[in-house]
């Protein structure tokens, strides 16, 4: 009989959650196969430390001024910095043969085969196996099965596009709410490689990074599991000045409701009305949704636990 191999694997993460996300985030993670979850806590007293120091299958690492001290630097001030120089900790302490770096939100799932055999099939000349996003989305009540998820568009015509969104494609043109870019996951022992934000980043720049498109792992991005979680961070990036900086242009309202337009100074009950019937439209799976999604393979349904 063959034996089929299998690799070994862990996760990279630095977090600001709560318990109960950080729990099915390390859960999902060492249920799916990896090997332990390394936990990197951006604020020095998070309370949520103390819940997974002794965990089985955790590293849990407290950002403090002691831990920064030991790397005699000091604290980033950026969050995309910080990330990068624990990144690059955890990567050098790897136990692995492979380091994922994923957020908390953020939940590895596959198809066929379980993620330890799949990177086992990864070309060696390879350091890089990336996985594309996918999104959650609300079934019809009476569901009883796996959570659908759906794909970007990206890779489709303009028309097709407009076949499955509508008018919704203006401010929805990747066909997700959050990152398309997905995430990575990096061979070990690379010599002066370190963790990304979405793709690893060599020694130098003069060394090429080979990525590995996997067909059958993907990251599901759980940031807009339902109405509320995605509706009240919207809201809060509205209203942030500083997502403008980052995200681009957050004065969304035009293009997901062009009744806004009348409306010259929108009150709360507006924005919740507002958003809530664009993330209906292109989040909630009718009938008709599901046809269009269907038709051009946009739909993928794999077994996650939903926050309640």
């Amino acid at each position: 009989m063959r034996q089929i191999m299998k690799a070994t694997w862990s996760v990279f993460s630095m977090v600001r959650e709560p318990v109960h996300i950080l729990g099915r985030f390390v859960e999902h993670n060492l249920s799916a196969g990896a090997s332990y979850v390394h936990l990197f806590f951006d604020d020095p007293d998070d309370p949520a430390y103390d819940t997974f120091a002794n965990q089985p299958g955790v590293i849990a690492q407290r950002c403090d001024s002691a831990y920064w001290r030991g790397l005699n630097r000091r604290r980033p001030p950026y969050v995309e910095r910080r990330q990068l120089v624990n990144g690059r900790v955890a990567y050098e302490r790897c136990l692995t043969d492979w380091q994922a770096h994923f957020d908390a939100d953020e939940l590895v799932v596959t198809r066929d085969s379980a993620l330890g055999s799949q990177l086992a099939t990864v070309p060696d000349s390879h350091q890089t196996a990336h996985l594309g996003t996918l999104e959650p989305m609300v079934p019809p009540e009476d569901h009883d099965g796996p959570v659908p998820f759906r794909r970007s568009v990206r890779h489709l015509k303009f028309r097709a596009r407009l076949h499955v969104y509508g008018d919704d494609l203006q401010v929805f043109r990747n066909g997700l709410f959050g990152h398309y870019q997905g995430k990575s996951i990096l061979r070990a022992g690379l010599q002066g490689w370190g963790h990304g934000i979405h793709f690893p980043r060599p020694a130098s720049a003069e060394i090429e990074n080979a990525i590995h498109e996997m067909d059958n792992a993907w990251i599901a991005h759980m940031h807009c599991e339902n109405r509320d979680l995605w509706v009240n961070r919207t809201l809060n990036k509205m209203r942030d000045g500083s997502y403008n900086l980052r995200t681009g242009n957050y004065d969304i309202l035009p293009y997901v409701a062009p009744e806004a337009a009348a409306l010259d100074n929108p009150t709360e009950e507006d924005l919740l009305q507002l958003l809530t019937g664009f993330y209906d439209r292109v989040s909630v799976l009718s009938e008709d949704l599901r046809q269009r999604m269907e038709d051009l393979d946009l739909l993928q349904y794999h077994e996650v636990r939903l926050l309640d």
